[in-house]
């Protein structure tokens, strides 16, 4: 039961527009998560500058063949990340910005936004979510969607790697540090997937 009292942190963080560190323990990496819906210019910048991976926005399936959006070739993939194409709103300027990436966000997840209101390629990378979510596959990316969708906001979240000063992805250290530092909950991959395979009666009903 603590590894759903975690997970239940973890969804109430997501309601209070607060960050939470998605931990894979088949990849042995770290995200710094958020809701994609409670984006700000302050929410990229903290992730760019705390994180330091590269920003993602996860996102339903469905959703990027609504705005027409195309899953990356993987002739050489080499792991499974479901890449998409990279976008940026027409509106927007440099597209690299913090304001710019997250005016980008909102438009993507506007459910007025036409396919031709975003550019391509862009400076937000997308990445598409296994319809059966955590079920079916145990990424990171699924594990956002299905935290946003736990805790009832748009299925939508911003994930960014946790890269150390070394240039190495943190460690076990070195994430318990950046969690008590910035009071931000961690769960993992493996606990989330386990709580939703645990609720399948009561969703069922």
């Amino acid at each position: 039961m603590r590894l759903f009292n975690r997970v239940e942190v973890a969804i109430k963080a997501f309601q209070n527009r607060k960050f939470v560190i998605l931990l894979s323990e088949n990849e042995g990496e770290a995200d710094l998560a958020f809701p994609a819906q409670e984006v700000t210019a302050a929410t990229v910048l903290f992730m760019a500058r705390v994180a330091s991976g590269l920003l993602c926005l996860a996102l339903p399936q469905k959703r990027l063949r609504e705005l027409e959006v195309d899953r990356l070739p993987s002739k050489y993939a080499v792991q499974d990340t479901p890449f998409y194409e990279s976008v940026d709103s027409r509106q927007v300027k440099s597209g690299v910005s913090a304001t710019d990436r997250a005016a980008t966000i909102r438009k993507v997840i506007n459910g007025e936004t036409k396919p031709s209101e975003l550019s391509r390629p862009g400076h937000l990378p997308l990445l598409g979510a296994e319809p059966l979510g955590l079920l079916k596959r145990d990424g990171h990316t699924e594990a956002v969607v299905e935290l946003c969708q736990l805790a009832g906001v748009y299925p939508g979240g911003l994930l960014c790697e946790l890269v150390s000063d070394s240039g190495d992805m943190m460690n076990a250290k070195e994430l318990k540090s950046l969690a008590k530092r910035f009071k931000i909950p961690i769960v993992t991959v493996g606990a989330l997937a386990e709580f939703v395979r645990s609720s399948l009666p009561k969703r069922e009903a």
